[in-house]
């Protein structure tokens, strides 16, 4: 054992008192006076920066609200079950069925979101509906200048969603005196894929009452400042303290407009200060402005807080010299531990310090003497126990599989003879299944085999939804003897039961297509399941490609066999391969692999 330079305790704790105390209570003193005033501002100013984005995402939540509710226009259903798209093109349709069915729809979507106040539909032959949470409000009969199909332009897409600004309710509506901006968007025709992204049934406007926003701007606690929200495409402003502003009469955010360009921070231009924050998915900023006078004002308070400082760092120096106190007397509390622990027979104790001090030395001589016997332990008692225990383990890996393979067969035969042969069915499957499971630990396995297992897990799923859904494989003989990594198709195909087929309606299908290209290999796996909408696809993509390898997303967004297939894919073939997810609403979900052409095993 190597011998080291030791200091004392005592000089250790007087150097410590001199450089943890009483240098840092002078530097903190000086740097307070040198540069209070710039960790004011920047504090104040990053304070008003979060409320700003506090703020602007209230309001986009209140949209994104807004936004789910008129979605759900698609999933209504009248008495009959016809959806509004066969209501508003059935021609044979008196006005009044039709107006009663608009109506209905649009009354679901109003109690979706509490911040509509009236909702507006206009449709293809020229026809606009409406509906007022308000009884007392009724449509104007010139108000088709608001409400109309030709609201986008050309260019714009028709599936996006657009935002009005704030204008007085009164031009479009009597007995009001409210201001409301507008959240409009396409009602499309989703009967065939060809028709959803480019014919257009209906314009549906979701009104909503500027005095949400105020609201909102309210709880944030902002007492100083003007908060504006102003969309630069539009030129207008959608939330501002002076009605003017709605009318065109007056421009306050002119001199900042060029800040607006798709960021979010803030800036000072000359005495005043803007805060900006972009609301995702339109085109509009929460924008504060603040006098600088209103931001500086606490500096004048400089004297009190440095008081309260020193107070605070006088008392932080007392409690660190007592846990110094207490961290110099750890060491024998841990050999103290230490040496109880041995007389209980426990010899894999070790302490560990790190004083260089007399601490450390006689923690080294203790952990040298524990090692020693401990090794004098294990030649002669503990290698003879683990080499036993090792033996009896082994036997038992090797009696166990047989075992609930036999366990499974008794069972099935006597079913068989009980004549349930549907369990007996369910049982042999089962067994099959776990053969294919716990068979070979190999990464790679043929493609037919991959495929048999499928088709077993599908003859308990058929039992199971009662001969609802049906199993389509397309594969060539040439490719069953390909290679693919083990187990990558049964969580998509137990994903596409669960997620698809299980909510849906009547009889469906999952297929499976096996096709190789030049380069690679292409497995697509689909169903005709209820599907999932663009932004349920989006989500569960991003958390495949951003989450980190071996990991589980706590959001939830895409399942533990999904991500453990995403990841062994990338690891096991490369970053190149993977696969993708492609879903519709109301018709079913695509799940393609992209997978390396592997011959040999």
């Amino acid at each position: 054992m190597s011998k080291k330079k030791y200091r004392t305790t005592f000089s250790k704790m007087t150097v410590a008192f001199i450089f943890f105390g009483l240098i840092p209570l002078l530097l903190l003193s000086l740097f307070f006076f040198l540069r209070y005033s710039g960790l004011l501002r920047d504090n104040m100013t990053a304070a008003y920066s979060d409320m700003t984005v506090y703020v602007a995402n209230n309001i986009e939540d209140l949209m994104d609200n807004v936004d789910e509710a008129m979605g759900e226009l698609y999933d209504y259903q009248d008495s009959v079950g016809n959806t509004l798209a066969e209501v508003l093109t059935d021609v044979t349709a008196e006005r009044s069925e039709r107006e009663l069915a608009v109506r209905e729809a649009l009354g679901d979507i109003m109690a979706k979101s509490e911040f509509i106040s009236s909702l507006r539909l206009a449709d293809t032959y020229g026809n606009v509906y409406s509906l007022y949470y308000s009884q007392g409000k009724t449509l104007r009969n010139d108000a088709e200048s608001r409400t109309t199909m030709d609201v986008y332009q050309e260019g714009d897409s028709l599936t996006e969603m657009m935002l009005f600004g704030t204008f007085p309710e009164a031009e479009i509506c009597v007995n009001s005196e409210d201001y409301i901006f507008s959240l409009v968007r396409n009602y499309m025709d989703v009967t065939s894929i060809e028709t959803t992204c480019s014919q257009r049934l209906a314009t549906l406007y979701a009104d909503i009452n500027v005095d949400d926003i105020e609201e909102l701007i309210e709880k944030s606690s902002l007492n100083k400042g003007s908060f504006y929200v102003y969309s630069p495409a539009a030129s207008s402003y959608i939330y501002s303290g002076d009605t003017g502003d709605y009318l065109g009469s007056s421009h306050p955010l002119s001199f900042c407009e060029e800040l607006l360009d798709g960021g979010s921070g803030y800036e000072k231009i000359g005495s005043q200060w803007v805060f900006y924050q972009k609301i995702s998915d339109v085109d509009a900023y929460a924008v504060l402005v603040m006098e600088n006078s209103d931001i500086m004002g606490a500096f004048y308070q400089s004297v009190s807080i440095l008081i309260l400082i020193v107070a605070f760092v006088g008392a932080f120096l007392l409690v660190l010299y007592m846990m110094f106190s207490v961290w110099m007397s750890e060491p024998t509390r841990k050999l103290k531990a230490a040496m109880e622990e041995v007389e209980q027979g426990n010899l894999d104790v070790r302490v560990e310090l790190d004083t260089n001090d007399e601490m450390e030395y006689v923690a080294d001589g203790f952990n040298h003497m524990t090692e020693r016997l401990t090794d004098y332990i294990n030649q002669v008692y503990v290698a003879q126990i683990c080499r036993q225990d090792a033996e009896m383990n082994a036997l038992k890996m090797q009696i166990q599989p047989h075992y609930l393979y036999n366990s499974l067969d008794i069972i099935r035969m006597t079913a068989l003879e009980q004549n349930d042969r549907k369990t007996a069915q369910l049982l042999e499957s089962l067994a099959k299944q776990l053969r294919y499971v716990m068979g070979p630990q190999s990464e790679r396995v043929y493609l037919k085999d991959e495929i048999d297992s499928i088709r077993e897990y599908f003859v308990m799923m058929r039992i199971r939804y009662e001969e609802r859904i049906s199993l389509m494989i397309y594969l060539k003989d040439a490719d069953q003897t390909l290679m693919i990594p083990k187990l990558i198709l049964q969580p998509m195909v137990e994903n596409a039961i669960r997620h698809g087929l299980r909510e849906k309606k009547g009889y469906g299908a999952v297929a499976i297509r096996v096709e190789r290209k030049s380069d690679h290999l292409e497995i697509v796996v689909m169903d005709d399941g209820v599907g999932m909408d663009e932004e349920g696809v989006r989500h569960i993509m991003d958390s495949l490609e951003n989450h980190e390898v071996g990991t589980i997303e706590s959001d939830g967004t895409a399942s533990i066999g999904m991500q453990n297939v995403y990841d062994r894919i990338k690891l096991n073939c490369g970053a190149e391969y993977g696969y993708t997810v492609q879903s519709t609403k109301g018709m079913g979900t695509v799940i393609t692999f992209t997978l390396p052409i592997w011959k040999e095993p």
